[in-house]
């Protein structure tokens, strides 16, 4: 039977990603297969010339394949030669599949122990991870994966043909949840333990990010909500960054960190003053200042007070347009110039805003202002992109630059990581750091069109870079451009695309109404719900049992208050992401089995009631903030920056 046509068939309507590259490798010349009809020990023979491996498919005693491949260290079985499927249908027994199971397989061979997952049907995802397109196209020739490609919860990297770290964090979910487990094809592993090696690195740096990027949602969803609701009149003055974008195509940007090296280079920057633009983090914004260099335009995004602290006691604001996130924290957009200017990550309650203001392009991050700082450069067309204060390691245990407010801090010795240096050498950077570089090392890949220059003359290596110093740069890139205008330019846009406040402000005014009028109302339906619930709680203690029938008529209740609050269309931007500890516990708990079905269903309640009273909460504050805000604007005078203490908020 011709099984590589019907596997093709699926994949061509299932993975077309997959198919273009198969028909691709398929008519070249560095892939050979020669089948036997007269050899009663080998069916087949692949010649991988790229590689310089051989794969033979071998008949078995129970009248299957399997299949040996030999390289030029080793010469291995990657399956049984008597029975692969039970011995498939073994390894997948143990490794216990379940419905939520997140899976990450290594290595594909003859895909029996895959045909026989996908056979169960029991789990959430699998990323599929070979990196020898010949022992995939071998797979596809003589085996019938009709059962495994049919399944569209399938994502395959074969051969590279998919970033790693961006699979994992578009497809993986990090939580209580869903389980995450390996599964390795261990002859796979064995035989190409390198490849392996470099494999799990990249899926640990993937994950270490996503961990990260997950506890920043979680720790700063509030703050990120409170601010966005207190910067609204900021915002609805102020024009989108899309606005911007694409107005200074073929320009340099000169983007300016605030790592230790910045030291060393700080004074070439006014060199490129009016012939390259000049964008800096706000953790770099002092400094610059102290060397009398007025950046562009300053991108500051971090919703802690923290990061008002890179602003604070600037005596002087700066002809400088501040590139702000929606919620940036609110004491930055409320001490600065009317040269305002915001973009989203897409946090929670930006959809809001968006409901008024039309959709923001997204500007892209790593968790890190930097990231986004880089992006908005590309976005406004820059070319080439010049790093600078981009260490991401420490320069003799320093973390940052002078005139910083972060000047003297030293790293912590004991959880350092080794990694490579812009000059060959070895550097020591952080967990947190590492992650950032494998951000940076992602983007410049996927974003091939732009030159990127790291020119800040230490640090880490960052991939896809050309390291110049900055004199280097402005030398080669700026000084033959003459005069930019950049402030010109700027102006000019900001001038034609600021909103008229007067015009907006009615506009403004309903919409912050209509919300809340919903608050009211999702907290009324709250209320009553979370006293059902307490009687509920309050029956249960003095029955012994609980029928299913008195047990579905409550959460037939339950479920009736839900459906009223999803009428309120406005309120989840209130609660999104920041309850996603207490809905996670709750979905565990939910989840579990209990041989006491009493105990069982008094555990769920004990935590939806949590997670429900959590909810009220934030629908509580939000409608505080929202008040507040709407009595501000409608000329009541409101402390905003009191209240924000006195409630907890800030």
């Amino acid at each position: 039977m011709d099984y590589y046509r019907k596997n093709m068939r699926i994949i061509k309507s299932n993975y077309k990603y997959i198919y273009k590259q198969l028909k691709k490798y398929e008519t070249s010349d560095i892939i050979d297969i020669n089948k036997f009809s007269n050899k009663n020990d080998i069916i087949a023979e692949v010649t991988d010339k790229e590689n310089n491996i051989k794969i033979y498919i071998e008949p078995t005693k129970k009248d299957n394949y399997t299949m040996r491949v030999e390289n030029e260290e080793s010469d291995i079985y990657f399956h049984s030669k008597y029975d692969p499927v039970r011995e498939a249908n073994g390894l997948i027994k143990n490794f216990k599949v379940k419905k939520e199971k997140q899976v990450i397989a290594l290595g594909f061979g003859l895909a029996y122990h895959l045909n026989e997952i996908a056979s169960r049907n029991q789990f959430d995802k699998i990323i599929i991870i070979e990196p020898y397109i010949s022992i995939f196209y071998t797979a596809l020739n003589f085996i019938d994966l009709s059962t495994l490609l049919k399944n569209k919860r399938l994502v395959f990297i074969i051969n590279g043909n998919l970033e790693i770290f961006d699979v994992i964090n578009r497809n993986i979910s990090l939580s209580l949840a869903k389980e995450l487990a390996f599964l390795e094809q261990t002859p796979s592993m064995k035989l190409f333990d390198e490849e392996y090696d470099k494999i799990y690195k990249e899926i640990k740096e993937a994950i270490n990010y996503k961990k990260i990027s997950l506890a920043t949602d979680i720790k700063q969803a509030r703050k990120w909500r409170n601010n966005i609701i207190i910067n609204l009149s900021y915002i609805f003055k102020s024009p989108k960054a899309d606005v911007f974008f694409g107005m200074f195509e073929g320009i340099p940007a000169i983007c300016v960190s605030a790592g230790p090296s910045l030291d060393k280079n700080i004074e070439e920057i006014k060199n490129a003053e009016g012939k390259a633009l000049i964008i800096c983090v706000g953790t770099a914004l002092k400094a610059l200042l102290k060397h009398n260099i007025n950046p562009d335009i300053v991108v500051s995004m971090d919703g802690d007070e923290a990061n008002y602290k890179h602003f604070k006691d600037i005596t002087e604001i700066p002809d400088t347009y501040l590139f702000a996130e929606l919620g940036n924290h609110y004491k930055i957009q409320s001490n600065w110039n009317d040269k305002q200017v915001f973009f989203t990550m897409k946090r929670n309650f930006s959809a809001w805003v968006e409901k008024l203001k039309g959709e923001y392009t997204p500007v892209k991050t790593g968790g890190s202002v930097a990231h986004s700082m880089v992006d908005l450069a590309y976005k406004l067309g820059a070319d080439p992109i010049v790093l600078v204060g981009q260490d991401l390691a420490y320069a003799e245990g320093r973390t940052h630059a002078s005139g910083t407010t972060y000047e003297g801090q030293k790293a912590e010795n004991n959880k350092m990581i080794e990694v490579e240096g812009v000059n060959g050498n070895t550097v020591l950077t952080s967990k947190s750091f590492l992650s950032m570089l494998s951000y940076f090392n992602n983007y410049f890949s996927k974003h091939p069109d732009r030159i990127y220059i790291d020119a800040t003359e230490g640090g880490a290596r960052i991939n896809h870079t050309q390291i110049m110093t900055l004199k280097e740069a402005i030398g080669i890139y700026a000084t033959n451009l003459g005069e930019v205008n950049v402030k010109e330019k700027l102006e000019k846009v900001y001038l034609s695309e600021k909103p008229n406040w007067n015009r907006t402000f009615s506009e403004f005014n309903r919409q912050i109404e209509d919300t809340l009028d919903q608050l009211n109302n999702a907290i009324s339906i709250s209320k009553e719900q979370l006293t059902f619930l307490k009687s509920v709680e309050k029956k249960l203690k003095y029955k012994e049992n609980i029928s299913d029938r008195e047990r579905d008529e409550i959460e037939k209740e339950l479920l009736s208050y839900e459906n009223k609050l999803k009428n309120n269309s406005y309120i989840n931007y209130f609660v999104e992401r920041i309850l996603i500890i207490e809905s996670m516990k709750y979905e565990e708990v939910k989840g579990s089995y209990y041989i006491d079905k009493k105990q069982g269903f008094e555990e769920k309640m004990k935590y939806y009631r949590s997670y429900r009273v959590n909810y009220l909460k934030e629908l509580e504050k939000g409608r505080e903030l929202m008040m507040k805000v709407y009595s501000e604007y409608n000329n009541e005078n409101i402390d905003v920056d009191s209240h924000m203490k006195r409630e907890g908020l800030a």
